[in-house]
């Protein structure tokens, strides 16, 4: 057996506003919620007095020892966060009618977003007195921005209660998604209640089970004091509390019962039956009611500004794994950044595998490895093992967590931002990928906070080369994605054979959507090409594959990684010159007027002194073999094609860029982006791995430039693919200078024709042509076409 860690509880580090006795109490909720069918209405239950109520029957000892272990817990551990979406309930009687305007006072004059829109459930023998009052008070107010309300009349005799419910719960259903809450109100409103309790309504944190400031409170389990109030367990709730949709979207809206607690005991949490809500009572002095933005539950708000806290330099990493395979199988990306940051925390939590104790503290564990030895935590999911995992939670400043893809309650926790690691990047993988994650180790802190901004988007362009397509499919069905979505675009020519057709109509892909575009008129590969794909903002980008391309299963971690570090890490990896990243290696050059000619970069670099030949280098040569380009760059592609075409400027025919072999290029979309490279002085991305490794390759198939193979030919083009690592190998992504890509300013640039220059050169020589093609020397904004 390991050793135990017992876990300190502090106020102070905590980011997040948690009810622990949810993790404790309703950790198995959702599956008891889902699992009971019961009937029942809510009926008039009358004056209820706040608190006033107790219920005699006697709660278990085990019961009564958790209620109050929770109930400390949970306010030990609260602090601010973002309010949940908020719709709300209020039922109006003939006797309530005239008193409309003053309940709906509370909401008119509030701006905040999380309010989606207040329901008013009437008798529908009123429901045109009710409309007539709500014109009149819409019209008092005036243009003003206020709360969205409906009317919903009910037919035929419901009782009040019951109507509210039935609303309350077709809210929910639409809401339940959002992580929202309902508000449910008496015949009363808002009126009478003091204003920290009404902010602590109307500004509520998302909690799992219903709270609110009057119930039946369960006289055997202790009550708890708090900075600004008392909380007590409760059996029964009564109007006005705060339901989340999640507990209501799985009632019937045919219930039947008479009370208001028959439907919260219908939704009793897990094993803990007695349970029904938490009644808070909140208690400020004089003028310290808290503003709209903060909420009452939350005591820290109230004793330092959270806010302004410092986070730290060092990395924090926690990995939730649900086995100790799971966990083996990450040893050289967790073994990487304890080398990549030695300073760094890195925590590991193994939580649905066998303990050796029947404690519920952690169990600490070591995992000998050839990488690395890892020390661990085994933790068992219980009641009171979720509040340790929380307690420890709450203390830890958390950058990323990084978990498996599935649907256990740890995940289910994350996914619903209940578990305190709010501001962290969550990062969900596919347990098949957690062998290939070593690269992951060379990301910055900034590159793993901005894991979720890019998205890539992929356009295949295909016309009658079926096999050639089936086989960049399934390289693509093949690779390695890490949790992340990819939508596709298949663009089929006019004149594509069937087998081709049916190919694309019968292709899946359960890593995102699929968009089939086929043209009604020929239009050949240029424009296939450039209007394949369109960005919709400047954080989706477009790979672009013809069919006789195939993928590496690693290239979408060359991707991610070289998108996170030059276009979403640190400012001074960052430059609008960059139009795209290649997959493919270049082993030849193009584009001298002597014809193809072989090309190392590696030997090339050597042989200019270049202090690590084997970096990976830039190039102004866009890449038409597997390549992602940059929304910004295709956007100016765009416009300049377009203005090229209508001879805005000079004659089609007329030569941009001088002493190239692209000029003979007519019908190529490359010979234009080329001379849009060499006005503005972009450049791509290259990989640059041993023996020509690459993320991509060109099988040469005949087609539209391609009129004959020969062996020659596929020496130049055919690379061999990167694969994935075998077990003790280090990942081949990584095989660079420091096991990370280099900072901008150290890649190598190289011109159209392959001569190492530098980038300032490039823009130079840009504007010296456009000046010359012009005849005036205005310089022209980033990203506008010359």
């Amino acid at each position: 057996m390991g050793n135990k860690i017992p876990i300190p509880m502090s106020v102070s580090n905590s980011h997040y506003f948690l009810l622990t006795f949810f993790t404790s109490l309703c950790l198995f909720s959702f599956s008891v919620i889902y699992s009971r069918n019961g009937s029942s209405s809510f009926a008039s239950t009358g004056e209820t007095n706040p608190i006033a109520a107790t219920t005699h029957n006697t709660t278990p000892p085990k019961v009564r020892e958790r209620f109050h272990a929770s109930l400390e817990s949970l306010f030990q551990l609260s602090v601010t966060v973002e309010s949940t979406s908020l719709s709300v309930i209020l039922p109006v009687s003939p006797g309530s009618l005239s008193e409309l305007p003053s309940l709906l006072a509370p909401f008119m004059t509030l701006s905040d977003t999380h309010l989606l829109e207040l329901f008013i459930v009437c008798p529908e023998t009123i429901a045109s007195d009710a409309r007539r009052a709500l014109q009149k008070t819409f019209t008092t107010l005036g243009p003003a921005t206020h709360l969205d309300v409906s009317l919903r009349p009910w037919h035929g005799y419901l009782a009040m209660d019951t109507a509210a419910l039935r609303s309350a719960i077709f809210t929910a259903k639409l809401t339940a998604e959002n992580n929202g809450s309902v508000l449910v109100l008496g015949e009363n409103g808002l009126s009478d209640l003091p204003a920290p309790t009404i902010s602590m309504l109307l500004h509520p944190p998302f909690l799992s089970i219903p709270f609110g400031p009057n119930g039946d409170v369960i006289d055997d389990v202790q009550s708890v004091a708090f900075l600004v109030g008392r909380a007590w367990a409760a059996s029964k709730l009564y109007p006005p509390f705060v339901m989340p949709s999640a507990l209501l979207a799985g009632l019937s809206e045919d219930w039947k019962g008479d009370l208001w607690a028959d439907s919260l005991q219908n939704v009793s949490f897990g094993t803990l039956e007695h349970l029904g809500g938490l009644v808070l009572e909140v208690e400020l002095d004089g003028d310290s009611t808290p503003s709209e933005d903060q909420q009452v539950l939350s005591p820290a708000v109230l004793v330092a500004d959270t806010s302004a806290a410092i986070i730290p330099v060092t990395p924090s990493f926690v990995f939730f794994l649900p086995t100790r395979s799971d966990l083996r199988r990450l040893v050289p990306l967790i073994c990487a950044l304890k080398t990549r940051h030695p300073d760094g925390i890195i925590r590991a939590l193994v939580y649905d595998d066998e303990t050796s104790g029947d404690s519920d503290e952690w169990e600490t564990e070591r995992l000998e490895a050839y990488h690395c030895d890892i020390t661990y935590q085994a933790l068992k999911i219980t009641d009171s093992g979720m509040i340790v995992l929380t307690r420890w939670l709450a203390n830890q400043h958390i950058d990323v967590v990084l978990t498996l893809s599935g649907h256990d309650y740890v995940t289910a926790l994350l996914d619903a931002k209940i578990l305190p690691v709010r501001e962290a990047t969550l990062i969900k993988l596919p347990r098949s990928d957690l062998d290939s994650t070593e690269w992951m180790s060379s990301l910055s802190l900034v590159e793993w906070k901005n894991w979720h901004i890019p998205r890539v988007e992929i356009s295949i362009i295909t016309k009658d080369r079926p096999q050639s397509l089936i086989r960049l499919l399934d390289s693509l069905a093949n690779a390695k994605y890490f949790g992340d979505s990819l939508d596709i675009r298949v663009n089929v020519e006019q004149d594509c054979d069937l087998e081709t057709l049916q190919t694309v109509e019968n292709m899946t892909w359960p890593f995102g959507h699929v968009v089939i575009h086929r043209r009604v008129i020929h239009a050949g590969l240029l424009t296939a090409i450039v209007e394949s794909w369109y960005p919709s903002s400047n954080d989706t980008y477009g790979l672009l594959l013809e069919d006789d391309i195939e993928l590496s299963p690693l290239f979408y971690a060359w991707i991610k990684m070289t998108l996170l570090r030059y276009r979403h890490g640190s400012e001074e990896n960052k430059t609008p010159h960059m139009f795209g990243i290649s997959l493919y290696q270049q082993k030849h050059l193009e584009l001298p007027l002597k014809g193809r000619q072989p090309f190392d970069p590696r030997a090339l670099l050597a042989t200019e002194d270049v202090p690590h030949p084997t970096t990976p280098y830039l190039s102004q040569v866009p890449c038409s073999w597997g390549a992602v380009y940059f929304p910004e760059h295709w956007r100016e592609f765009n416009d300049y094609l377009a203005a090229r075409f209508a001879e805005l400027v000079l004659p089609i025919t007329d030569i941009v860029v001088p002493n190239v072999r692209s000029n003979q290029w007519s019908k190529s979309w490359k010979k234009f982006f080329i001379e849009l490279v060499y006005l503005r002085g972009y450049v791509m991305l290259y990989p640059n791995y041993e023996g020509f490794v690459s993320l991509s390759t060109n099988h040469l198939e005949v087609g539209s430039h391609v009129k004959r193979r020969s062996a020659e030919m596929e020496e130049l083009f055919v690379l061999p693919l990167m694969q994935l690592q075998k077990p003790r190998e280090s990942e081949q992504l990584l095989e660079m200078p420091g096991h990370r890509l280099p900072e901008l300013q150290v890649l190598p640039v190289l011109n159209l024709t392959g001569s190492v220059v530098s980038l300032d050169y490039l823009k130079e020589e840009g504007v010296w042509r456009r000046n010359g093609i012009l005849g005036c020397d205005n310089p022209t904004n980033l990203y506008d076409a010359p």
